[in-house]
């Protein structure tokens, strides 16, 4: 079965290793025993939706405060990525998650980096950039979007906008996406994960070049050829859609559809920890239940190298490592 090599929607926090976490517990003076890690941070078989999910995170935000603790894990996560044969990913996060200890957001970014470019330094065939998140009903998004101003271009890719999708209309956030707009920074935004198909006709509109999951287009025939005529990327995350149960079976799921209609989809895992998943997993859960093809894998991949936020001259070398 073809490899995945790119990976465009991945979550630091919801792919951190137990291994760090019991590292960074012991920094801290603490212990938990690894089956307590594992199923704090492991989504349960009986996960009935997103906010369920979303409380895996609680451990990996507690250990992620410091500046050792962002460039470690950073370093840990770019580490095996490249040993399972990705040649790119794009790791996104929250700055202002990890101020609870007292550190600015830009500290908390900066160590990030660190531990991004030590680990590409040491593992020279990935290449990763950073996508910094605002956080739907967060109180600290301006900062962060002047910190993807500042940093694009060093370490940062592009933004984001992630949270409980549908607790604040995305458009309250045009102000945001329209100065990220003006300093020329890319972003995608987490839209339609609910089901939602407004929510990804609107994240369209304000300007994201590409949106996460966006499952809820498959209810829209409107939004679904929106997609197909601004070539919007759409970051499918199949095994946490099924978990979170915004799809209840993985025949069901509409990156088949998506991709038959000519929709620039790829393939993700959102948050390998928590989900206990990787690109491999992905596909493997896809083409069993949908009967993806090597070659269609790959047309993934492009649609991803494609729809990366670099620079046209990185994406056609990259472009050259597929298959």
């Amino acid at each position: 079965m073809y490899q995945g090599k790119v990976d465009l929607h991945l979550h630091l926090d919801g792919s951190l290793s137990e291994s760090v976490i019991t590292e960074l517990l012991a920094r801290d003076g603490r212990t938990m025993p690894l089956e307590e890690i594992h199923d704090a941070i492991r989504v349960p078989d009986h996960c009935t939706s997103l906010v369920e999910y979303l409380k895996r995170f609680e451990l990996p935000t507690q250990v992620l405060q410091t500046e050792y603790a962002m460039e470690r894990a950073a370093y840990d996560l770019v580490e095996r990525l490249a040993k399972l044969g990705l040649i790119y990913a794009e790791i996104r996060f929250a700055p202002q998650l990890h101020t609870r200890r007292g550190l600015s957001q830009e500290e908390v970014l900066k160590s990030t980096i660190r531990g991004v470019r030590q680990a590409q330094s040491d593992y020279p065939s990935i290449r990763a950039g950073l996508l910094l998140c605002s956080m739907i009903g967060g109180d600290a998004n301006e900062e962060t979007v002047e910190l993807a101003k500042k940093y694009v271009g060093n370490g940062v890719v592009g933004a984001d906008l992630a949270g409980a999708e549908g607790m604040v209309p995305i458009e309250a956030y045009y102000d945001l996406f329209r100065g990220l707009q003006r300093e020329n920074v890319p972003y995608t935004i987490h839209a339609g994960e609910c089901g939602d198909p407004e929510n990804v006709r609107k994240a369209i509109e304000l300007g994201a070049k590409r949106v996460g999951h966006g499952c809820g287009a498959i209810k829209s025939e409107a939004v679904m050829d929106l997609l197909v005529r601004t070539q919007t990327v759409v970051e499918a995350c199949v095994v946490s859609n099924l978990q979170t149960k915004v799809v209840l079976d993985a025949k069901d799921h509409p990156i088949r559809p998506f991709f038959d209609r000519g929709i620039a989809v790829t393939v993700n895992t959102d948050n390998m920890s928590c989900s206990n998943t990787t690109l491999q997993r992905e596909h493997e859960v896809i083409a069993g239940a949908m009967g993806f093809t090597d070659e269609e894998f790959l047309r993934m991949d492009e649609n991803a190298i494609n729809g990366a936020f670099i620079p046209e001259n990185e994406k056609k070398e990259l472009l050259k490592r597929l298959a």
